[in-house]
């Protein structure tokens, strides 16, 4: 068992060996893609999801609403040209108890958000801000990593990397 900030979480390896076989859809986000952030390495929790291509007006308004333990997956369209999430709204995250952001795309003010009690992961890291001007789409199913993310869905992330599911695992 791996500790969370308030709660035991098994290993993804454990949670693959109890469940691969199991009906609900177990699906294993391609290796080496992201990069992690923030203070928690493990999380998880329900989906929730924004899809937005290099402006993140939605993903700011998302974690400014209670998270309840819940994960945001936004898939930026993997942009390396700006970066969707900064330390503002990522502090929002922890304010509003989310327990994770994965972003398909990029962060930034990564020292300040590695200080952050919060689980983020992340294509890599870029200075320069979003645009504001595309509102994006919020329970959008997105699809990256050879996964796709449906809001509503379970995804549990370790250092060994990130696994989704239709049901709860535990």
């Amino acid at each position: 068992m791996k500790e969370t900030s308030n709660f035991q979480l098994p290993s993804l390896a454990d949670l693959c060996d109890d469940h691969i076989n199991s009906p609900g859809r177990l699906s294993v986000v391609e290796p080496g893609l992201f990069f992690q952030f923030g203070k928690l390495p493990c999380f998880y929790g329900q989906i929730q999801t924004v899809r937005c291509f290099e402006s993140n007006p939605t993903v700011r308004e998302v974690l400014s609403t209670p998270g309840n333990r819940q994960v945001l997956v936004v898939d930026g369209g993997g942009s390396k040209r700006v970066a969707i999430m900064g330390d503002q709204i990522a502090k929002l995250a922890v304010d509003n108890n989310w327990a994770g952001v994965i972003v398909n795309g990029c962060i930034r003010d990564s020292a300040i958000i590695n200080g952050l009690n919060i689980g983020v992961r992340a294509l890599g890291t870029h200075p320069v801000k979003s645009l504001k001007t595309y509102p994006g789409e919020k329970n959008a199913h997105c699809n990256f990593g050879g996964v796709e993310f449906v809001a509503g869905h379970f995804v549990y992330v370790d250092e060994d990397g990130i696994l989704v599911s239709e049901k709860p695992l535990h």
